[in-house]
């Protein structure tokens, strides 16, 4: 080849070399995660909350939700060797301050070994919950024990994997609350109590390890609109909940899914002001909250989440009503959980449960959705008489728990006028009778106890001028 052939082909590769460094060093560039970077991390840290974000509106909207807590301690159902219920069952495997309950080794050989709910079927558990009125579905992808219920490659800890069942049960439910319009949110435990054990050696970190997790979870099992962190008592040092680490892990997921909510716990917990919303766990916060809140409570009378088999201390549906009302005219949500059986159903108690609420919900759930606090209602307690009130569309809605028994009606004073009419949204309840004045530029209207009332609550609807004040 002559000299100046030689020389054009040198320079034809030097040029074709400096264009593909340079197109490595872009494609490497363009492939930083943005969730590593600080300024990114600030953004959609400072630009948290639901109240007035439109993500949040289907959240603020729902008002109902159903927690689920399933995993492989659910085959103990609370006991272990004779011994219990341990409490709370869902965390058998560390009690107290972590002493372990059950060795990891033998839980994951003996428990996790033997898990097989064989008669675990996601359409009949989004039925029940959609017909009892509950919006969305949070469940346990990976609790404190680190047993993952979702087919994961991470580790072969998991449903699919580690147990006679093989089936992955987050992508089951999720495909199925999808198919009937029920909003699927993953549960992720942050503290692993067995990760140390669990991890495949290519991963060097745990942080390593719980980011490939959750890019999994929010890759794929579909759309998903929130996200339910957990658990900030970690081991061995795998994380920390100060607010430098919730902000890397809200950004990180963020960067996964941005139109996403992330709940309080992604930090210091349920008594933080981390994440979008607060997560109060059984228990009624009391006045109106300046953040939006989402109760999180058990459908038995003390902290277990997971099955008891022998629990016979379920709460009462009238409670549970209650509970809901109360939440929504505070302006959160409610979320009640359940605990499946070894077999992979609901507790006959809690369909129960399901089918009270559920009929309640289907005739007076208008006042419950897409609701807000009504504010300008006086619905003070006493001792004869209790009335919540929400609002909507220009209605207001009195839901009457206790009628007072001497007078036999409730007086209410509204800071608005133009009343136009006062009804019952149960139609099959007869006809009640009101009578209002205007005082000071309110509504002081009078309801007359009808002769047959809900047993949980009545609903009154009041019916204002569009444009009253």
């Amino acid at each position: 080849m002559p000299p100046d052939a030689i020389q054009y082909s040198m320079r034809k590769f030097a040029a074709l070399a400096a264009l593909l460094i340079a197109n490595f060093i872009g494609l490497v560039q363009a492939e930083e995660p943005a969730w590593t970077n600080s300024t990114w991390q600030d953004s959609a840290w400072n630009a948290r909350g639901c109240f007035a974000d439109e993500r949040g509106q289907w959240f603020r909207d729902a008002k109902f939700g159903a927690f689920i807590h399933f995993g492989a301690y659910s085959e103990l159902g609370g006991y272990w060797q004779g011994k219990g219920p341990y409490d709370p069952a869902e965390q058998i495997i560390g009690l107290g301050d972590r002493h372990a309950v059950i060795p990891p080794d033998q839980y994951r050989k003996e428990v996790a070994g033997r898990f097989n709910p064989t008669n675990f079927n996601a359409q009949q558990w989004v039925s029940l919950i959609k017909k009892a009125g509950q919006k969305y579905v949070i469940i346990t992808t990976k609790h404190h024990d680190g047993f993952c219920m979702f087919n994961t490659a991470t580790t072969d800890y998991n449903v699919v994997d580690a147990t006679p069942f093989a089936r992955d049960v987050i992508k089951e439910l999720a495909d199925e609350c999808r198919k009937q319009g029920i909003v699927f949110c993953p549960y992720y435990s942050i503290g692993d109590w067995c990760a140390s054990d669990v991890q495949k050696p290519e991963y060097k970190s745990y942080q390593d390890y719980m980011f490939a997790q959750l890019k999994e979870l929010l890759s794929n099992y579909g759309d998903t609109k929130m996200l339910w962190f957990d658990n900030y008592w970690y081991v061995n040092g795998q994380w920390k909940n100060d607010p430098a680490h919730a902000k890397e892990l809200y950004a990180y997921a963020h960067s996964l899914k941005p139109g996403m909510l992330i709940n309080d716990r992604c930090g210091r917990g349920a008594a933080s002001t981390d994440g979008d919303y607060a997560t109060p766990e059984n228990q009624l916060k009391g006045s109106r909250q300046s953040r939006y809140f989402e109760v999180v409570m058990t459908d038995t009378e003390d902290d277990n989440w997971g099955w008891v088999s022998t629990a016979t201390n379920y709460r009462k549906p009238a409670d549970l009503i209650r509970n809901l009302i109360d939440c929504t005219s505070k302006g959160g949500n409610f979320v009640l959980n359940v605990g499946p059986t070894a077999s992979g159903e609901f507790p006959p108690q809690h369909v129960a449960i399901l089918e009270a609420m559920g009929k309640w919900t289907a005739t007076n759930g208008e006042a419950i959705y897409g609701t807000m606090p009504a504010p300008e209602c006086d619905t003070t307690a006493t001792a004869d008489c209790k009335c919540y009130a929400t609002k909507k569309a220009g209605n207001i809605y009195l839901h009457v728990v206790k009628w007072p028994a001497a007078s036999g009606e409730i007086t209410v004073r509204i800071g608005r006028k133009g009343l136009m009419k006062a009804e019952l949204l149960d139609a099959s309840l007869p006809r009640t009778e009101y009578s209002s004045a205007i005082e000071n530029d309110a509504t002081v209207i009078s309801v007359k106890q009808p002769a047959k009332v809900d047993p949980y609550a009545t609903v009154v609807k009041l019916t204002f001028e569009a444009d009253s004040k």
